[in-house]
């Protein structure tokens, strides 16, 4: 009937209709298959390898898929590389794809709930990689490494890096095109909180995401963000807000607007201040109410004014604040009638945020950063001297090569 008996290795030939194996599991017990014509099976130490009347090869299934398709349904992994050398440029697993429109490796983790990774990288090493990126190209839109999630409770990119020493990366991704994208994250899901990129750091000095453009010319930026919605904030800070350099906003020149930018900076006080202003004209008698916002009471405190008399006559007008800001609108007059007034209102923002956790204007520095700067060149000190100095990053990273 065509059945064929090797100990240890059982294989039927391809010719026969319909095909039967005997195979045997770890206990020694054995039993009949059929396998469907032009198929073949190997028994290794009780997993059976299907070779199919496709070309396909399954181990662990009959109904190869692929060229190689092996299938488990314990906890073990499917595929499993391990490199032992202890040096060089090793794989545990190398995927290449020669494809314009390839995919080098793709990881898909199907189950609509539970714990899973379509892609899941590790690295013990002080100074490893847990997922390593690299595109080759030196043109085209190219990605570093690209990772989405559909999910609205989703994230596009989770890297963790386990050693608690050394220079490691949870997430490390390098492009050598000048279009191309290092890191790239899509989180495709149109509701829900998801992130295109999250980052997180448990140290006390740490930094969930750091973002350095080391050219010392052209338009760089350490971080750039951006949003499409009207709604939206191209950065948002959830907490204070620092910057050790100036802050300004950018708009294009109104008078040479394809050759210059306009630049407007923020004004710097030792307070958390806030800025009202605006114009009033005084009635018959000389006086006018200045109405505030039904807000401005429940989060300033300590008033400041400020009047400017418009008037373009030889008299000289005066102006003064008759009555104190009381539910939220103050009274000016002036010595002549209907005279137009510029007035401001400067206080001190005392809504709950600031109640609760307060402002520093002269702050001691931790003890991590004493003896150290800001900025150390300001002060005729060595870079090494930084507060955010990071020796890798004083020159472009030398990553070696895939092979």
């Amino acid at each position: 009937d065509g059945r064929v008996e090797i100990p240890g290795t059982l294989r039927i030939p391809t010719g026969a209709a319909v095909g039967r194996v005997l195979t045997s599991n770890a206990s020694g017990d054995a039993s009949w298959q059929d396998l469907p014509a032009g198929a073949s099976v190997w028994t290794v130490n009780g997993n059976n390898i299907y070779n199919s009347n496709t070309g396909n090869v399954g181990i662990g299934t009959s109904s190869p898929l692929a060229r190689l398709h092996v299938e488990t349904g314990t906890e073990d992994c499917a595929l499993y590389g391990f490199h032992t050398a202890t040096s060089g440029i090793t794989y545990g697993g190398r995927f290449e794809s020669a494809s314009p429109s390839g995919t080098g490796v793709y990881g898909l983790a199907y189950a609509t709930s539970g714990f899973n990774y379509g892609v899941y990288g590790l690295s013990a090493s002080t100074s490893g990689r847990g997922v390593f990126g690299w595109a080759t190209a030196t043109s085209g839109a190219t990605y570093g490494g690209r990772f989405e999630s559909a999910s609205t409770d989703g994230t596009g990119v989770v890297g963790w890096a386990t050693a608690t020493s050394g220079t490691t990366y949870g997430v490390y991704g390098r492009s050598a095109s000048p279009n191309g994208t290092a890191i790239f994250g899509d989180a495709t899901a149109t509701s829900g909180f998801n992130y295109g990129v999250y980052g997180l750091s448990a140290s006390t000095s740490g930094t969930g995401v750091y973002g350095w453009a080391y050219a010392t010319s052209g338009a760089t930026y350490g971080v750039y963000g951006a949003s499409a919605s009207t709604w939206g904030y191209g950065v948002y800070s959830w907490g204070r807000f620092v910057a050790t350099g100036t802050k300004s906003f950018q708009m294009d020149h109104p008078l040479h607007p394809e050759t210059r930018y306009l630049n407007h900076f923020c004004t710097e006080a030792p307070e958390p201040l806030n800025a009202y202003s605006g114009n009033v004209v005084t009635d018959a008698r000389g006086y006018a109410t200045v109405q505030l916002p039904d807000y401005f009471e429940s989060i300033n405190r300590d008033f400041r004014y400020q009047l400017t008399v418009i008037d373009s006559s030889d008299d000289f007008v005066l102006a003064k604040v008759v009555r104190e800001i009381q539910n939220n609108q103050f009274v000016i007059r002036t010595n002549k009638p209907h005279v137009k007034v510029s007035w401001e209102v400067k206080a001190i923002r005392n809504d709950r945020w600031v109640q609760e956790y307060g402002y520093q204007t002269e702050q001691e520095k931790p003890q991590e950063h004493q003896g150290k700067y800001l900025h150390p060149e300001l002060y005729g000190q060595p870079k090494e001297r930084g507060i955010h100095h990071q020796p890798e990053l004083d020159r472009p990273r030398e990553v070696e090569k895939p092979q």
